[in-house]
């Protein structure tokens, strides 16, 4: 009964406050739970947790709320069809109305308000206090990760720590402010030392933590410290100490058996809908697998071309798909050849007779989130192949992966070589992604250049670009290919490089461009996304 509770029978979900900031005052009581009569007993206690994952699960189970990930140089999109909201993102031209920016903003407030509400009311209730400390726990690392999300996407944030509002428009904190309670909830829940794995249901299913754990803690701080090291805060080196500092406890702990984390030997299992569960996920969403829209993830038909039957939210730009390199990684990431409708197989750049595209998009495609079907059209568990017929459905179980291991070995590598780190285990590390990535030497030279003779500057680069390699297309990564790029202040580089749209020769004899435009003058707000319309009209200090 708890899994179908915990997957979305939402049992708490009027209990709570669920507007961004502004919206609060025009909330109704009548008919909801209240601390006054809710926080009871042991269950209320999981209630409100179930109430919580709900919220984070709907931060992800559709592609509006990654959105903004499309400014990254690894997305585009279709510059037609009902595309439009992902477009605009990927030019760096966005309106207040963009979907993507109204649901990201909106969705991770309500996951906000929803761990405000267990930090506020969880220590009335009568159980033991270690039970209370790993509910708050819980919201802390939720409501640090929503901030973290937004002040990456939209900068300067409305900050509200309890589940009610201060009667008036809440003023802006700026993003040392933001990062300031960011660190101060991970740090809070870092020092309580969660558990490093969980036992029963609904803490755990399905052979994985759904709670958080330590390592996911110290994994999601290092990544963190490394955005405070970069743009805009710029605090350099100190602060990419702090993150080597943590991914070394997570790595550390991997080694000596104290964490159940390891890097699946096959890059074809890292996103197989049959290796769903894996232990190379440290912090990791789980949906449900009862085929509802409100509760699973809908991403199976969001790479897959609209022109041969899918969605076709996201596609891979060409020269990040070019520079990519070969290997078990890029086949596994990229679909090598289309599938056409009638099972035939061309390269995605491939003219007819007549010179005409045959393939409609001409990009590259993800295959990260497709999963194949059987002949009766029912989804099957193991690895993808594009070779063969894929599942045109959209509501799965997939298990959306936030944190990988390997990323920890990167940020661990990057961090180390930006701050004097160990620089022999730093190199040990990148080597270790590189070894299942590539093929054959190239595991251990990167660009003309031995790993084991770079320097603390080639190997941060060297980690610092594998990073994008390992998340390429995976919008709803912690550290997504964008935020890289905004911590090392690029996002302009995507800009000129794309207004530019300089033909690239992508096989013998053809030549591709980019579908989307993009125009205009750049300018530093261009990091940003603009504040959704209707909530600067409910609070007047929503401005750049």
């Amino acid at each position: 009964m708890k899994r179908n509770i915990f997957y979305g029978c939402m049992l708490l979900a009027s209990a709570l406050t669920l507007q961004a900031c502004s919206d609060i005052l025009d909330e109704d009581p009548k008919g909801k739970h209240t601390p006054g009569n809710f926080f009871a007993s042991q269950n209320d206690l999981d209630e409100s947790l179930y109430a919580l994952y709900e919220q984070v699960n709907h931060t992800q189970n559709y592609t509006n709320p990654g959105y903004p990930q499309w400014q990254g140089d690894d997305i585009t999109a279709n510059p037609g069809s009902n595309k439009q909201a992902c477009a605009e993102i990927d030019k760096f031209q966005v309106s207040d109305n963009n979907k993507g920016v109204r649901d990201a903003w909106r969705l991770h407030y309500n996951l906000i308000q929803a761990a405000n509400y267990i930090i506020d009311n969880a220590e009335k209730t009568p159980v033991a206090k270690e039970n209370i400390d790993l509910a708050i726990a819980q919201a802390r690392f939720w409501r640090a990760y929503a901030y973290y999300y937004l002040v990456r996407v939209f900068g300067p944030l409305p900050i509200n720590l309890h589940n009610e509002d201060d009667n008036r428009p809440t003023k802006l904190t700026d993003v040392q402010g933001v990062y300031d309670l960011i660190v101060s909830d991970l740090e809070a829940v870092d020092a309580i030392n969660l558990p490093t794995h969980y036992t029963s249901a609904p803490a755990q299913l399905f052979g994985v933590d759904v709670y958080v754990t330590q390592q996911a803690v110290k994994s999601t701080l290092s990544a963190v410290y490394m955005s405070m090291a970069g743009y805009p805060l710029n605090k350099g080196q100190e602060y990419y100490a702090k993150a080597a500092e943590k991914a070394k406890e997570v790595i550390d702990g991997v080694n000596s058996g104290k964490y159940n984390a390891t890097m699946d030997a096959d890059w074809r299992n890292v996103y197989s809908y049959g290796n769903n569960y894996n232990k190379e996920t440290i912090l990791g969403i789980n949906f449900s697998p009862t085929k509802n829209w409100s509760t699973d993830s809908e991403f199976s038909s969001c790479c897959f071309f609209e022109s041969i039957g899918g969605w076709g939210d996201a596609w891979g730009e060409i020269k990040f798909w070019k520079d990519f390199p070969d290997g078990p990684r890029k086949r596994a990431v990229y679909d090598p050849q289309i599938r056409l409708k009638d099972g035939t197989l061309v390269d995605w750049w491939a003219l007819d007779g007549s010179g005409k595209p045959i393939v409609a998009e001409r990009h590259p495609m993800f295959s990260i989130f497709t999963i194949n079907a059987d002949d009766n059209g029912k989804e099957i568990k193991a690895p993808y192949d594009y070779t063969k017929k894929p599942y045109k459905g959209m509501c799965t179980d997939t298990r959306h992966q936030l944190i990988r291991y390997p990323e920890v070995l990167l940020w661990y590598a990057e961090s180390a070589a930006r701050s004097g780190g160990n620089l022999a285990l730093a190199k040990e590390c990148l080597k270790k992604v590189r070894a299942r990535a590539v093929d054959g030497a190239a595991a251990t030279i990167v660009d003309g250049v031995a790993i084991d003779a770079m320097t603390p500057n080639q190997l941060a680069e060297a980690a610092f670009k594998e990073h994008g390699w390992e998340v390429a297309g995976n919008w709803v990564a912690l550290a997504t290919r964008r935020s890289d790029e905004l911590r090392m202040n690029i996002l302009r580089k995507n800009f000129e490089y794309r207004k530019a749209n300089t033909p690239l020769t992508v096989a013998a004899g053809f030549v591709a461009t980019e579908s989307v435009p993009v125009t205009g003058t750049w300018n530093d707000n261009m990091n940003y996304l603009p504040y959704p319309g209707a909530d600067v009209e409910k609070n007047s200090n929503l401005k750049r």
